[in-house]
């Protein structure tokens, strides 16, 4: 049997993509193990559906700089010592080891000078997130070791993934060889969002007009564009109702203050996240689903995978012109206003409420884009030939079933 150990340093269970690939792989009869830090109800070792979840004793989640530095090094000897007494009990074949920090992927190192082979997968590329949260200005020296780290990490893997052909370009830009990278693409799973499995009832249960954005809290994604431009829209729309799902931060913190410093906080709800099964329930009760993030070296190259989820359950969107969504829609299918611009917010909402026939022909048109080229099945199957590129000396390889659909 193929034995596959993935390691993250997120909550496996909130981590969609990682969720996609192990529970997609046990469906075919692959072992997987995964190791995450400890989080709440998910302590030492959790087992389900075919694979055992493993935890360290450490908590992600630090916000400054500093506290970040010693929260990732005291985690890569935890996780290097739980891989390495893992993998001389299990003898994987795989060790697939996601991003960030890219660093990770050393803790792969007793098994991989076994035999073992290492997949680094960069779900985001560090140089761009951290010009993304601390401005392009900031500490050259910090971008510089960010970069090294990278290039190593690349180095020392067998092959690479990464989420989009945007990142792909910049790797390979920066020196890392094109035919490591293979593009994964980060879709939405379909037996989640798939609006056919919701009933008609739960589309119509709607209160006033209600904006949602469901995802990451923080500035770079410019949720108090929003915010600011409910004044414009509240003299229009009286019934506006705009809802914010995300972790509780520093951030969501400064959005309620601005909420109540403009007087909105009746016309604005802030939820704590929610696990990815139940995001489609909520858009199904939304009218819009808004996607304001601001422009930079990542934001303007990162997949937003909210996009394809309204898409998939029918939901119009409103985002901010940047050319990765420029990339996957057009103007037909997603009304854009320019990043940072909340008149402009203000507009396109109000545009939306007063003509429901705009509103019905941007759910079509992202419809039809949505259906014809973003498939998890495709994806998965490219993810099963970098598997089995990576084990040619072995007789057992994974074969994808025909009517896969994960």
């Amino acid at each position: 049997m193929i034995r596959i150990c993935m390691l993250v340093h997120k909550n496996y269970f909130q981590d969609t993509r990682v969720r996609r690939y192990a529970e997609s792989l046990t469906s075919l009869g692959v072992s997987v193990d995964v190791i995450c830090p400890e989080e709440g109800y998910i302590t030492n070792i959790e087992t389900l559906e075919g694979l055992r979840v493993f935890t360290i004793p450490i908590h992600h989640g630090q916000s400054s700089r500093i506290s970040l530095f010693f929260e990732y090094t005291a985690a890569f000897i935890l996780y290097f010592l739980k891989l390495t007494s893992l993998y001389l009990k299990c003898h994987y074949s795989i060790i697939h080891i996601h991003n960030m920090p890219d660093a990770l992927v050393f803790a792969g190192l007793i098994p991989k000078l076994l035999g073992a082979r290492v997949i680094l997968d960069i779900h985001d590329p560090m140089p761009e997130v951290y010009i993304s949260k601390y401005g392009e200005q900031t500490h050259k020296l910090a971008q510089v070791v960010i970069r090294l780290e990278e290039k190593l990490s690349c180095l020392f893997a067998d092959s690479i993934i990464t989420a989009n052909s945007n990142f792909r370009q910049n790797l390979i830009k920066r020196g890392i060889p094109q035919q490591k990278i293979t593009v994964i693409n980060n879709y939405p799973d379909p037996l989640i969002f798939d609006r056919c499995g919701y009933t008609q009832d739960s589309r119509t249960k709607k209160e006033g007009f209600t904006l949602i954005y469901p995802g990451t809290i923080a500035a770079r994604y410019g949720l108090d564009v929003p915010i600011r431009a409910l004044p414009e829209i509240i003299s229009k729309i009286p019934v506006i109702r705009l809802l914010i799902i995300g972790p509780n931060n520093g951030y969501k913190e400064e959005l309620k203050n601005l909420v109540d410093q403009l007087n909105l906080a009746q016309y604005v709800t802030f939820h704590p996240v929610i696990p990815n099964k139940d995001v489609p329930v909520y858009l199904l009760q939304a009218n819009i689903g808004i996607y304001p993030a601001r422009k930079d070296a990542h934001m303007d190259i990162a997949t937003p995978t909210k996009l394809l989820e309204y898409a998939a359950m029918g939901l119009p969107i409103i985002s901010s012109r940047l050319k990765v969504v420029e990339d996957m829609f057009d103007d037909t299918s997603v009304r854009f206003f320019e990043p940072g611009n909340e008149k402009e917010f203000a507009r396109c909402v109000i545009e939306l409420y007063e003509n429901s026939t705009i509103r019905e022909e941007l759910i079509e048109h992202a419809n039809t884009i949505f259906a014809c080229k973003y498939s998890w099945k495709q994806e998965f199957q490219r993810y099963v030939q970098v598997i089995n590129q990576l084990l040619p000396g072995m007789s057992e390889k994974i074969s994808p079933k025909e009517n896969f659909t994960n």
